[in-house]
């Protein structure tokens, strides 16, 4: 299974890696802080799913969320590769048809050559969804306030010179509505809608939702336009859209041939222009669950959601080189709750809360729902914050996510209607193991 790909990580990193230590003596405060920032970004194990070009390298490609995805992926259309893979991993199959998220992430080591270092530390307090193509949205962080400002300050010093100045962002009402009609006439002309939507803007039939789904990787991580008046700079707005790579050599925006005149012009619409947002939304509704009215096996749940989502943070340390991810040994900034899901004993045994263990699929006091599936539906009171789709952009950043207690899937969409029937089902029937 997929789980067997990784090796271990969090166990690792916490031998190997030093704790977070005091300034040496006569060590400048700042490099302090950027030295504090870097062992920050280490311990919650970004370089686990970010390349951070020039701060840190990658972990193994097993590992590596990304890396590991894309290479499975790339073996689509070589029989031979395939077969080869096969004999270390029988499911390889399944996998090229399961592995659909974490292929493509933004680069953090050349985030700040873009974005205000203060945009960025305002997105660590309350992170949303910047990108409405890319369906993985960042996990809540556990980290302090002093940790946050460390690594923002280790991220800008990433950038050196090239750091995005902190100039304040021009008032809309400075910009008269002739120029910003022109903006939006050259960013239908130069083809931005392609990629990028400004809000809730509809510049064109056919540019919706499903043709952004069929950009695929080209579209993945366009960002929401309308943001960019509070994280980038407009001085580096104009020189990005006339020259992308020489602002972010990491970018994979492609050069348009924008004049000066016509990047002031889209900076006029971009930074002036009423994304047309909807109200602020109201406290998600999480869904009524019916239960299905046929028997569910284990093996349907495991096939379906626990062996294709759960396992990668949730897996068993005995079979994957005494790793068993965020879930159950600790990693990505958690410490672990000792739940496994890639055995039905294990499932079984649930996780460990003040020292005992607790169930996850028996109801909790007063009729709660198991926590297996209160910790699904907890992740659709997130949806307004982690995803923001296209043509559904609001006002306000959304529900905020308990940091604590985050809902599940960690970092993905919330599962479908479909999915929570199967796992209620199969939770009233008294959750029982596979046949064999």
């Amino acid at each position: 299974m997929l789980a067997r790909l990784l090796v271990p990580f969090s166990f690792l990193a916490l031998l190997l890696l030093p704790c977070l230590a005091l300034a040496a003596p006569n060590e400048p405060t700042d490099a302090a802080l950027v030295r504090h920032g870097r062992e920050v970004v280490v311990r919650a194990q970004c370089n686990r799913c970010h390349e951070i070009t020039g701060g840190l390298g990658a972990f193994k490609r097993e590992m590596h969320c990304v890396n590991c995805h894309t290479w499975i992926l790339g073996t689509k259309g070589k029989p031979d590769e395939i077969a080869k893979q096969r004999v270390d991993f029988p499911d390889w199959d399944r996998y090229l048809d399961s592995v659909v998220h974490f292929t493509r992430l933004p680069d953090l080591g050349t985030l700040t050559r873009r974005v205000r270092p203060s945009a960025v530390r305002r997105f660590l307090d309350a992170p949303h969804d910047v990108r409405p193509h890319l369906e993985e949205s960042m996990i809540p962080l556990r980290l302090s306030g002093a940790d946050k400002d460390a690594v923002v300050a280790w991220l800008a010093s990433l950038a050196g010179p090239q750091v995005a100045p902190e100039e304040p962002a021009p008032a809309p009402e400075s910009v008269d509505a002739a120029r910003i009609a022109a903006g939006r006439t050259v960013f239908v002309a130069k083809g931005c809608p392609t990629c990028h939507v400004f809000g809730n803007v509809r510049f064109q039939p056919g540019f919706d939702a499903a043709f952004y789904k069929a950009m695929g990787a080209n579209a993945q991580l366009a960002p929401n336009l309308r943001f960019a008046r509070e994280r980038v700079p407009r001085s580096v707005f104009v020189r990005f859209v006339q020259d992308p790579q020489s602002v972010d050599p990491r970018v994979t925006m492609p050069k348009l041939g924008v004049t000066p005149a016509e990047a002031e012009r889209l900076a006029d619409f971009v930074y002036a222009a009423a994304p047309e947002l909807a109200g602020p939304p109201a406290a998600a509704e999480v869904p009524v669950v019916a239960a299905l009215d046929r028997k569910v096996t284990f093996d349907e749940v495991y096939d379906e959601l626990l062996g294709k989502i759960c396992v990668h943070c949730h897996m068993d340390p005995a079979t994957n080189n005494g790793d068993g991810g965020a879930g159950n040994t600790g990693g990505l900034g958690f410490a672990g709750k000792r739940l496994s899901l890639e055995s039905y004993p294990s499932v079984a045994r649930g996780l460990m809360r003040d020292g005992k263990r607790v169930s996850i699929l028996t109801p909790g006091p007063g009729g709660q729902p198991p926590l297996l599936l209160e910790a699904l539906l907890r992740r659709h009171r997130e949806a307004s914050r982690d995803q923001r789709r296209a043509f559904a952009d609001h006002a306000g950043e959304g529900i905020a996510v308990d940091a604590a207690a985050p809902g599940m899937p960690l970092g993905l969409p919330a599962l479908s209607l479909a999915q929570l029937r199967l796992v209620k089902t199969w939770l009233d029937q008294g959750a029982p193991g596979p046949a064999e």
